[in-house]
């Protein structure tokens, strides 16, 4: 979405993002449980996965307050008269979604190494 043009249609990038928005999301959120339900013993799994499910909504109240701000901010210093006209606030969104874009690698990075040491879930320890 950091890319994409005005006049493009919606077929050519935005559609590509808004398929693909809720199945990163999903499959992220589902397999972290799975980490955690892992990692945690039987006792304390509960415990485990809704100290998850705190920090995922926490994590996402933040980050949503976070790209407001950059948006806002970038919108606010780009170089239009207008603030409010259709250039300036793509100048923020775009300031945005490339946030966005390094976050997603730098979660990309931790899940790597991350998983890497995890072994096999759902194995049966003796």
């Amino acid at each position: 979405m950091a890319v994409i043009q005005p006049q493009w249609p919606y077929w050519y990038d935005a559609f590509i993002a808004q398929i693909f928005a809720p199945l990163s999301g999903d499959t992220l959120f589902t397999i972290g449980l799975l980490v955690i339900s892992d990692v945690f013993p039987p006792h304390t799994q509960a415990m485990g996965g809704a100290v998850f499910n705190t920090c995922a909504q926490l994590g996402t109240s933040i980050g949503l307050a976070v790209t407001s701000v950059i948006a806002a901010s970038t919108t606010d210093a780009s170089h239009y008269a207008d603030k409010a006209s259709p250039d300036a606030l793509l100048a923020g969104y775009r300031a945005c979604f490339w946030t966005m874009f390094a976050w997603m690698l730098l979660v990309c990075l931790v899940c790597v190494l991350g998983y890497s040491r995890l072994g096999m879930i759902g194995v049966k320890r003796d």
